[in-house]
């Protein structure tokens, strides 16, 4: 089974190391990244289902600039801002991003350990990864995410309209969906 990836942005190195220390303690692959070039440039590849972004990043793009901006490559991307600025002010300015946590330094690696479980829970919470998906039912969500339609599916897996759609259905009833039309797909889009 995959492991959860973590991408820590941290300009200061020793804090950097702790987090990647604890992290990969807990069980979680971790690449850390000092400035936003770098972990622009990890994202495509490394692909995490979580950052923990340093707010300042010591001049030039924030760790703010850096969530907003691998949201739009990765929707799914949730994020953990950690940082010495506990005032109102930075606090909204992160309001954008909508992080799933907000941690004032000095932390400990009981609060870090926590953050990062119950982050890790509503992931896999919106990823369906607490639904037992069928092979099938997981080939299906990840074609829909690809935006095609029942028709092309079906053509694809070589398997009827009428199966598809019978695994669309299940699909939905697992999730909790509405039987309004896109649903299905909009969670797809915005979770896979």
């Amino acid at each position: 089974m995959e492991r959860n990836r973590i991408l820590v942005l941290e300009d200061e190195v020793i804090v950097a190391v702790d987090l990647h220390e604890i992290l990969e303690k807990c069980g979680y692959e971790v690449q850390f990244a000092h400035n936003y070039a770098d972990a622009m440039r990890v994202l495509p590849s490394w692909k995490p289902q979580l950052a923990i972004c340093d707010i300042d990043l010591g001049g030039g793009k924030t760790g703010i600039d850096f969530a907003l901006d691998a949201k739009n490559g990765i929707p799914s991307l949730e994020v953990i801002f950690l940082t010495a600025f506990g005032d109102r002010t930075h606090l909204d300015q992160t309001n954008d991003t909508s992080p799933i946590n907000y941690l004032v330094k000095p932390w400990n690696e009981s609060q870090i350990r926590i953050s990062v479980e119950m982050a890790f829970k509503t992931i896999n919470k919106k990823s369906g990864a607490g639904h037992d998906f069928t092979p099938a039912e997981r080939r299906i969500l990840e074609l829909i995410a690809a935006q095609k339609k029942t028709k092309e599916i079906a053509e694809l897996l070589y398997i009827s309209e009428k199966t598809v759609k019978n695994h669309r259905y299940h699909i939905t009833k697992k999730l909790g969906l509405s039987n309004e039309n896109n649903s299905l797909l909009s969670w797809t889009l915005k979770n896979m």
